[in-house]
Protein backbone atom coordinates (compact mmCIF):
# COMPACT_ATOMS: atom_id res chain seq x y z
CA UNK A 1 0.00 0.00 0.00
CA UNK A 2 1.20 3.45 -0.89
CA UNK A 3 0.25 6.55 1.94
CA UNK A 4 -1.15 8.55 -1.53
CA UNK A 5 -3.68 5.62 -1.88
CA UNK A 6 -4.80 6.00 1.73
CA UNK A 7 -5.03 9.98 1.30
CA UNK A 8 -6.63 9.96 -2.24
CA UNK A 9 -9.53 7.73 0.09
CA UNK A 10 -10.00 10.65 1.91
CA UNK A 11 -8.00 9.16 5.39
CA UNK A 12 -6.40 10.99 7.83
CA UNK A 13 -2.31 11.52 7.93
CA UNK A 14 -2.96 9.66 12.09
CA UNK A 15 -4.84 6.82 10.31
CA UNK A 16 -2.55 6.35 7.12
CA UNK A 17 0.49 5.96 9.78
CA UNK A 18 -1.55 3.40 11.91
CA UNK A 19 -2.79 1.43 8.61
CA UNK A 20 0.98 2.02 6.86
CA UNK A 21 2.72 0.43 10.48
CA UNK A 22 -0.28 -2.04 10.80
CA UNK A 23 0.74 -3.29 6.69
CA UNK A 24 4.50 -3.14 7.76
CA UNK A 25 4.23 -5.69 10.15
CA UNK A 26 2.42 -7.62 7.65
CA UNK A 27 4.90 -7.41 5.14
CA UNK A 28 7.93 -7.71 7.65
CA UNK A 29 6.23 -11.30 8.65
CA UNK A 30 5.53 -12.14 4.81
CA UNK A 31 9.19 -11.10 4.53
CA UNK A 32 10.68 -13.12 6.83
CA UNK A 33 8.33 -16.14 5.62
CA UNK A 34 9.67 -15.55 2.22
CA UNK A 35 13.38 -15.55 3.79
CA UNK A 36 12.07 -18.35 5.94
CA UNK A 37 11.01 -20.72 3.16
CA UNK A 38 13.90 -18.93 0.51
CA UNK A 39 16.01 -20.82 3.18
CA UNK A 40 14.22 -24.00 3.23
CA UNK A 41 14.30 -23.83 -0.46
CA UNK A 42 18.29 -23.41 -0.88
CA UNK A 43 18.86 -25.63 1.65
CA UNK A 44 16.79 -28.78 -0.11
CA UNK A 45 18.48 -27.61 -3.41
CA UNK A 46 21.71 -27.88 -1.43
CA UNK A 47 21.07 -31.15 0.23
CA UNK A 48 19.42 -32.83 -2.85
CA UNK A 49 22.44 -31.64 -4.90
CA UNK A 50 24.74 -33.30 -1.87
CA UNK A 51 22.55 -36.51 -1.99
CA UNK A 52 23.21 -36.89 -6.00
CA UNK A 53 27.00 -36.23 -5.24
CA UNK A 54 26.71 -39.07 -2.68
CA UNK A 55 24.74 -41.42 -5.27
CA UNK A 56 27.37 -40.33 -7.87
CA UNK A 57 30.09 -41.24 -4.96
CA UNK A 58 28.35 -44.19 -3.94
CA UNK A 59 28.39 -45.70 -7.69
CA UNK A 60 32.15 -45.30 -8.26
CA UNK A 61 32.70 -46.81 -4.75
CA UNK A 62 30.29 -49.62 -5.40
CA UNK A 63 32.26 -50.49 -8.14
CA UNK A 64 35.36 -50.05 -6.66
CA UNK A 65 33.99 -51.94 -3.77
CA UNK A 66 32.77 -54.54 -6.71
CA UNK A 67 36.61 -54.39 -7.88
CA UNK A 68 37.77 -55.01 -4.14
CA UNK A 69 35.32 -57.91 -3.60
CA UNK A 70 36.66 -59.22 -6.86
CA UNK A 71 40.03 -58.93 -5.97
CA UNK A 72 39.41 -60.32 -2.64
CA UNK A 73 37.66 -63.32 -4.13
CA UNK A 74 40.24 -64.14 -6.66
CA UNK A 75 42.92 -63.16 -4.02
CA UNK A 76 41.28 -66.06 -1.71
CA UNK A 77 40.92 -68.37 -4.74
CA UNK A 78 45.08 -68.02 -5.38
CA UNK A 79 45.19 -69.08 -1.57
CA UNK A 80 43.22 -72.00 -1.82
CA UNK A 81 45.03 -72.94 -5.29
CA UNK A 82 48.25 -72.58 -3.24
CA UNK A 83 47.36 -74.48 -0.09
CA UNK A 84 46.10 -77.57 -2.55
CA UNK A 85 49.21 -77.05 -4.40
CA UNK A 86 51.63 -76.99 -1.50
CA UNK A 87 49.56 -79.97 0.46
CA UNK A 88 50.47 -82.10 -3.04
CA UNK A 89 54.16 -81.01 -2.75
CA UNK A 90 54.04 -82.16 0.76
CA UNK A 91 52.90 -84.92 0.38
CA UNK A 92 54.52 -86.05 -3.15
CA UNK A 93 57.47 -85.42 -1.14
CA UNK A 94 56.77 -87.48 1.28
CA UNK A 95 55.77 -90.35 -0.80
CA UNK A 96 59.44 -90.20 -2.51
CA UNK A 97 60.66 -90.09 0.97
CA UNK A 98 58.79 -92.93 2.26
CA UNK A 99 60.21 -94.90 -1.13
CA UNK A 100 63.96 -94.33 -0.78
CA UNK A 101 64.02 -95.30 2.46
CA UNK A 102 61.97 -98.44 1.20
CA UNK A 103 64.65 -98.87 -1.59
CA UNK A 104 67.36 -98.59 0.76
CA UNK A 105 66.12 -101.09 3.21
CA UNK A 106 65.49 -103.67 0.34
CA UNK A 107 69.20 -102.98 -0.66
CA UNK A 108 68.50 -101.66 -3.94
CA UNK A 109 71.71 -101.56 -5.85
CA UNK A 110 70.32 -98.72 -8.22
CA UNK A 111 67.48 -96.93 -6.56
CA UNK A 112 66.56 -94.72 -9.55
CA UNK A 113 66.34 -97.96 -11.78
CA UNK A 114 64.12 -99.68 -9.37
CA UNK A 115 62.08 -96.59 -9.08
CA UNK A 116 61.75 -96.53 -12.80
CA UNK A 117 60.11 -100.10 -12.68
CA UNK A 118 57.52 -99.26 -9.60
CA UNK A 119 54.01 -98.35 -10.72
CA UNK A 120 53.31 -95.49 -8.67
CA UNK A 121 49.93 -95.05 -9.78
CA UNK A 122 49.41 -98.29 -7.08
CA UNK A 123 51.16 -96.57 -4.68
CA UNK A 124 49.14 -94.90 -2.06
CA UNK A 125 50.97 -92.85 0.74
CA UNK A 126 48.98 -93.53 4.13
CA UNK A 127 49.93 -92.87 7.99
CA UNK A 128 51.20 -96.43 8.31
CA UNK A 129 53.43 -96.02 4.96
CA UNK A 130 53.52 -96.86 1.37
CA UNK A 131 50.33 -98.57 0.55
CA UNK A 132 51.23 -101.25 -2.41
CA UNK A 133 55.30 -100.59 -1.73
CA UNK A 134 56.07 -104.02 -0.35
CA UNK A 135 54.12 -106.14 -2.77
CA UNK A 136 55.82 -104.39 -5.68
CA UNK A 137 59.54 -104.81 -4.14
CA UNK A 138 58.96 -108.49 -3.64
CA UNK A 139 57.40 -108.73 -6.95
CA UNK A 140 60.96 -106.83 -8.35
CA UNK A 141 63.07 -109.35 -5.81
CA UNK A 142 61.67 -112.35 -7.02
CA UNK A 143 61.79 -111.23 -11.18
CA UNK A 144 64.98 -108.83 -10.90
CA UNK A 145 67.42 -110.13 -8.21
CA UNK A 146 70.16 -108.60 -9.65
CA UNK A 147 68.79 -105.08 -8.57
CA UNK A 148 69.09 -106.02 -5.08
CA UNK A 149 72.11 -107.11 -2.79
CA UNK A 150 72.17 -110.71 -2.01
CA UNK A 151 73.03 -111.63 1.65
CA UNK A 152 76.02 -114.46 1.57
CA UNK A 153 76.63 -116.88 3.80
CA UNK A 154 79.79 -115.19 5.07
CA UNK A 155 78.99 -112.16 7.76
CA UNK A 156 82.18 -110.39 6.77
CA UNK A 157 85.21 -109.84 4.59
CA UNK A 158 88.48 -109.77 7.02
CA UNK A 159 91.87 -109.75 5.90
CA UNK A 160 93.45 -112.64 6.89
CA UNK A 161 97.72 -112.78 7.84
CA UNK A 162 98.77 -113.34 4.20
CA UNK A 163 96.53 -110.69 3.17
CA UNK A 164 93.97 -112.12 1.47
CA UNK A 165 90.51 -111.72 2.27
CA UNK A 166 88.40 -114.70 4.22
CA UNK A 167 84.92 -115.28 4.86
CA UNK A 168 85.98 -114.85 8.70
CA UNK A 169 86.95 -118.88 8.28
CA UNK A 170 90.16 -118.60 8.82
CA UNK A 171 90.65 -120.54 5.19
CA UNK A 172 92.27 -118.97 2.09
CA UNK A 173 90.05 -116.58 0.41
CA UNK A 174 89.61 -116.47 -3.07
CA UNK A 175 91.43 -113.46 -3.32
CA UNK A 176 94.74 -113.82 -3.94
CA UNK A 177 97.86 -111.04 -4.02
CA UNK A 178 99.45 -110.40 -7.46
CA UNK A 179 102.86 -111.84 -6.44
CA UNK A 180 100.98 -115.07 -5.78
CA UNK A 181 99.24 -115.34 -9.00
CA UNK A 182 102.29 -114.81 -10.93
CA UNK A 183 103.78 -117.23 -9.04
CA UNK A 184 101.69 -119.97 -9.76
CA UNK A 185 101.80 -119.10 -13.23
CA UNK A 186 105.68 -119.08 -13.41
CA UNK A 187 107.69 -121.20 -15.33
CA UNK A 188 110.60 -123.03 -13.48
CA UNK A 189 113.58 -125.16 -15.27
Amino acid sequence: MQREYLKGLGLEDEVINKVMAENGKDITAAKQQLSEVEAERDGLKSQLTQRDKDIDDLKKDSGTSEELKKQIEDLQQKNKDLESDYQSEIAETKKNSAIELALASAKAKNPKAVRALLDNDKLELTDEGLKGLDEQLEALQESDAYLFAQESGNAALKWGASGNQTGGTGEQGALKLPNQVLNEHRITK
